[in-house]
């Protein structure tokens, strides 16, 4: 069934236990090339042709992310060379997280374009700059202190039990873990969606990645 991840600037696709698309926002149709219609349902290694840098393969039918999402857990962040449908290249930066969605685990892919990539067009661009006489100028993205301001609105106690669902903890666990009851985590949770405005546990997790608020090592 398919997945809705809210609107999101960053391409962000979600893939179930079984390798399958069940999530492609509209940032990854324009980035990986590829209609979301096209996508949704289709095993994930079929569509990405993903490689590491190094030129070995990384997508497969059994490959290592989708064995850690059914395992409740993630491959975290990695780089990824993968294939548009026209041939392209792109290399990616890949955040990895795998979110327990009321006892079915889901892996959700946050896609970046390289940051070794950026690093060589921004070098570049800082040569074409002096050359120019002219210095880039240095500038802060709109959307960050937004961000930032995320944290702002939840309690301690939500931020802690979002750093949990991040990490692929299901709410029983959860609720061990803190000793809580069960319903007091849901509670939480449904005072973390209704905060930041998403409507479930994966946009919470997705969203407060971009925030800064979980941070994956």
């Amino acid at each position: 069934m398919p997945l809705k991840i809210g609107p999101s600037p960053e391409a962000t696709i979600a893939i179930d236990d079984r390798g399958r698309v069940i999530a492609w926002n509209a940032a990854a149709e324009e980035l990986l090339g590829r209609d979301a219609t096209d996508a949704l349902g289709k095993p994930c290694y079929e569509l990405m042709h993903g490689s590491s840098p190094a030129g070995m393969p990384i997508c497969s039918a059994d490959c290592a992310v989708i064995a850690l999402c059914r395992e409740g857990k993630a491959a975290r962040r990695y780089e990824m060379v993968a294939k548009r449908p026209d041939g392209a290249e792109l290399w990616l930066d890949v955040t990895s997280v795998t979110v327990d969605d009321d006892g079915h685990p889901v892996s959700v892919h946050v896609l970046t374009p390289s940051v070794s990539a950026q690093r060589l067009a921004g070098i570049a661009a800082d040569v074409a700059a002096r050359v120019a006489g002219q210095w880039p100028l240095q500038s802060e993205s709109p959307g960050d202190a937004a961000l930032r301001a995320i944290g702002q609105a939840l309690t301690a106690r939500e931020i802690e039990v979002l750093r949990l669902l991040a990490a692929g903890v299901a709410t029983d666990d959860i609720a061990q873990q803190l000793s809580l009851a069960r319903n007091t985590v849901r509670n939480h949770v449904q005072n973390i969606e209704t905060k930041l405005g998403v409507h479930s546990r994966i946009e919470a997790v997705v969203l407060a990645l971009k925030a800064g608020l979980v941070h994956l090592h």
